[in-house]
């Protein structure tokens, strides 16, 4: 009587191998993805700064300022990935609106003032210096 049996499967080897180039894979997939979702979340901050800073010149074309009292003349919008503020000096001509990351935005930081002047104030460090003239809307751009 012949025994005809074999073995099937892989070696340890071969199965090293397959995790090696996995994690290869997974140490260039995982940073793109991350940068992928931070840049999906910036037309958030963007557009909201843009409608605050329109608002704010619609309330200046009616009261010739501003500061509403001792506060900027609009609500701020609200946001999960964003906080937003906006700072009126004592003689109402003037305004800059500012979205400071929060949560997975940590490290974001841009302003908007009356005359449309854009800039990033802050950048995690993986995204690039700051501060700019513009808005940094992808990891390592420049104005």
């Amino acid at each position: 009587m012949t025994d005809h049996s074999f073995q099937a499967g892989f070696s340890l080897i071969e199965l090293m191998v397959a995790l090696a180039i996995a994690a290869i894979i997974a140490a260039f997939a995982v940073p793109a993805y991350r940068d992928h979702t931070l840049r999906s979340y910036l037309p958030e901050m963007s557009s909201s700064l843009q409608l605050s800073a329109l608002r704010l010149e619609q309330y200046y074309q009616d009261h010739r300022s501003y500061r509403n009292g001792t506060e900027c003349g609009v609500t701020l919008p609200r946001s999960e990935r964003f906080s937003f503020s906006c700072t009126v000096p004592e003689d109402g001509q003037s305004f800059l609106l500012t979205a400071t990351g929060r949560d997975a935005m940590v490290g974001f930081a841009y302003t908007i003032d009356q005359q449309g002047q854009t800039r990033t104030t802050s950048l995690p460090d993986a995204w690039g210096t700051a501060p700019l003239d513009c808005w940094v809307m992808k990891r390592g751009t420049r104005c």
